[in-house]
């Protein structure tokens, strides 16, 4: 008796133990998840409710599947499976140590070969630092490998059990889903995804799921909130021109008011037999333009250079230090609550917000999805239309974020940068932002009209002692800010004194022409500069963006905070009475617009994110997070919470109605992107080139180019 009971009892034991292979999924991918939001320091337990339906959903239709198999290649596959995507989550937590943001494995694929050849040191350190974490991320593939030899089940499951574990991870997974699809959340899931935010929400395998169902299928969530487009227009007129009718005196620089508004004879598709063309046409339709005003066609004419500046931010520059960044920023059009938002990637993010006047919310393929696209509203587009000459410049690899694809599409003659050019012109490879500016300048000076867009790479992390910009500005940099910043942030300071001084080249030569007048120039930062936050990527042992903004930490709305400069000698001289202050918050998606404006251009304000700031659209900056901010207060959409400025009251009424507004403008700018839609409304722009052609060379190999 007591023989039969023991062989009852270890065949109870030798069932249980046969069966655990239906447990290895669900702990290991909850185990992943967690490990990675606390190498992260975000929220353990943000929307854990999902994270462990969605998750353990998954993982018992992945356990379902693999039962089937037989014990041998089942042991083998299982683990694979788990070094693989402990592989993966460790790659990511690096990922994000570096970029603070995670990347689709599709980035991490396409731009590996750009990162591991630019920014070797800083992977290789990664790496290095990293490998606790690749580490802790394979426990899972260990313990089983180790514990699964002697234990495993030598046949394939019985049908009817594993389908019954598969059935109940789908109802798991759909019914959580569909909690989902009723939520506060909802937005992120669907209409308004974007991969580093669906992450930190719902985890990395659902964020990595839904990431290739939308890049094969599209994503199909289009509905666009109704009512909520009154709220973007108001009579009331900006602070910048409210003030420029109280304080000037001077008749003769008084501009009239335009009569009319922005806006273009367009018939939109509403019956194209594509949902997401027909509901953005009818939300686009629905829309008031906004009014032309007394900024209108200002610039009408001028040349136009566009900066984007690596890393930069405005927190340091003082008349001292940087008189040209000074002047620039405080003489031209002041824009003193400008934001730069960080889109979910690196620079290209930056680029695609500042050119084509839409939100970002696919990464680092931002722009390379417009490569193909009409970019009809891009300046190089509209001026390019009106004949003027143009070119694209950068100091770094002309293939990096496959820039040979996509800026000669923004409507630039020629994309010249190492390896199709800027070699040949500079006599280096990977020359300064000093050695650009004055290598270029001479190219169009003479050749009016010019639209010019150069994309800085000097201010690029990490910033070292050892780097020979730190040998050329330390001495002058610690001068002036002396024990003001500590010594990382003064080699900071030290890169973006080389944009100081290609900025001096810049003035100097258009001023020595005769055009400054004539000529407008737009600088902006690509992102806030991450190469200051803690971590072994950048060799740094404390998070010193705290240090440059001198703050007792950073959320988004201090972080991305930055200046623009938006300046013409014009406005030092014949119209320095409407050179005001841009008090209103604003951010890069206003300077399309706002630049369309000023230089007379016929555009529809419907058809752009942002908006002139000059009109009478009621002021908002928004982040693809759905943070955002107007002149009553921000709204945290983590907490969910809207903090009102001092003095302001404001009802859930205005918030719910701002949170609908947000989520249009991201759901337009993903919609127009992804369906092609200026090409719907106008056909192919025949015009790829115009005026006359800046730089007719770029066939070299630069020297040291592999």
């Amino acid at each position: 008796m007591e023989q039969h009971s023991n062989k009852h009892h270890k065949h109870k034991k030798s069932a249980v133990n046969s069966y655990r292979i239906f447990l290895v999924f669900p702990f290991a991918l909850i185990y992943y998840e967690l490990i990675l939001r606390i190498f992260a320091g975000t929220n353990l337990f943000k929307h854990f409710f999902y994270l462990l339906f969605l998750t353990a959903g998954a993982a018992l239709i992945l356990t379902g599947v693999l039962s089937f198999i037989p014990k041998e290649a089942r042991r083998i596959t299982v683990i694979v499976l788990l070094a693989a995507l402990g592989l993966l989550f460790a790659t990511e937590s690096v990922i994000r140590s570096v970029f603070k943001t995670y990347m689709t494995p599709a980035n991490l694929l396409s731009g590996a070969g750009n990162v591991a050849g630019k920014y070797g040191g800083q992977l290789a350190r990664s790496i290095l630092f990293g490998i606790p974490k690749i580490v802790i991320f394979q426990v899972p593939a260990v313990l089983y490998w180790k514990l699964s030899a002697s234990r495993m089940r030598k046949k394939p499951y019985p049908a009817a059990f594993s389908a019954f574990f598969t059935v109940m991870g789908i109802v798991i997974y759909m019914v959580t889903c569909l909690f989902l699809a009723h939520g506060k959340s909802s937005a992120l899931y669907g209409a308004q995804f974007t991969y580093n935010r669906a992450t930190e929400n719902f985890g990395l395998i659902t964020s990595t799921r839904l990431s290739m169902r939308y890049s094969i299928f599209g994503n199909k969530n289009t509905s666009f909130h109704e009512d909520t487009h009154e709220m973007v227009v108001t009579p009331t007129p900006t602070a910048a021109v409210a003030r420029e009718e109280e304080e000037t005196d001077e008749e003769e620089n008084v501009r009239p008011v335009q009569e009319g508004q922005n806006v273009m004879d367009i018939s939109f598709p509403t019956d194209s037999g594509n949902e997401a063309v027909d509901s953005l046409s009818a939300y686009l339709a629905s829309l008031t333009p906004t009014d032309k005003n007394a900024y209108t066609g200002l610039f009408a004419g001028k040349n136009l250079i566009m900066i984007a500046a690596e890393s930069y931010c405005s927190a340091f520059i003082s008349e001292e230090l940087t008189p040209v960044l000074y002047r620039l920023t405080h003489n031209g059009f002041y824009f003193s609550d400008y934001y730069q938002p960080e889109w979910g990637g690196s620079t290209t993010t930056g680029e695609t917000a500042i050119m084509t006047g839409l939100a970002p919310q696919w990464g680092d393929d931002s722009m390379i999805l417009t490569s193909g696209n009409n970019n009809y509203f891009t300046m190089g587009n509209q001026l390019q239309r009106l004949g003027y000459s143009s070119c694209a410049f950068h100091n770094g690899s002309y293939d990096y974020y496959s820039r040979q694809n996509t800026h000669e599409n923004l409507g630039y003659d020629q994309w010249v940068a190492n390896e199709t050019g800027m070699g040949e012109l500079t006599g280096t490879h990977y020359a300064s932002d000093t050695m650009m500016m004055d290598a270029t300048v001479g190219l169009y000076i003479d050749k009016q009209p010019f639209n010019i867009y150069y994309m800085t790479l000097s201010g690029h992390a990490p910033y070292e002692a050892g780097s020979p910009l730190v040998g050329i500005y330390y001495d002058q940099v610690n001068a002036v800010v002396g024990d003001q910043y500590d010594e990382k942030t003064k080699y900071y300071i030290c890169y973006q004194m080389e944009l100081e001084n290609a900025l001096s080249i810049l003035v100097n030569r258009l001023e020595e022409a005769g055009i400054a007048d004539d000529t407008v120039i737009v600088l902006v930062g690509d992102h806030y500069p991450y190469g200051l936050g803690s971590g072994e990527a950048w060799g740094n042992d404390q998070d010193y963006i705290d240090d440059l903004l001198k703050a007792d930490h950073h959320d988004v709305w201090n972080r991305d905070k930055n200046s623009l400069i938006l300046w013409s000698g014009c406005l030092e001289n014949e119209y320095k009475d409407l050179a005001v202050e841009i008090t209103a918050p604003t951010y890069s998606l206003d300077i399309l617009p706002t630049l369309s404006n000023l230089f007379g251009l016929e555009f529809d304000s419907r058809l752009m994110a942002g908006r002139d700031v000059f009109s009478n659209a009621v002021p908002l900056v928004l982040w693809n997070s759905m943070e955002w901010k107007t002149e009553k207060g921000i709204y945290d959409s983590a907490e969910g919470v809207f903090y009102p400025n001092e003095g302001e009251t404001v009802d859930e009424e205005y918030v719910d109605a701002m949170n609908r507004v947000v989520q249009n403008k991201l759901l337009m700018s993903r919609t127009i992107i992804e369906n092609n839609y200026y090409w719907l409304l106008f056909g192919d722009d025949d015009v790829t080139a115009a005026g006359e052609p800046i730089y007719e060379g770029g066939t070299e190999v630069a020297a040291g180019n592999e």
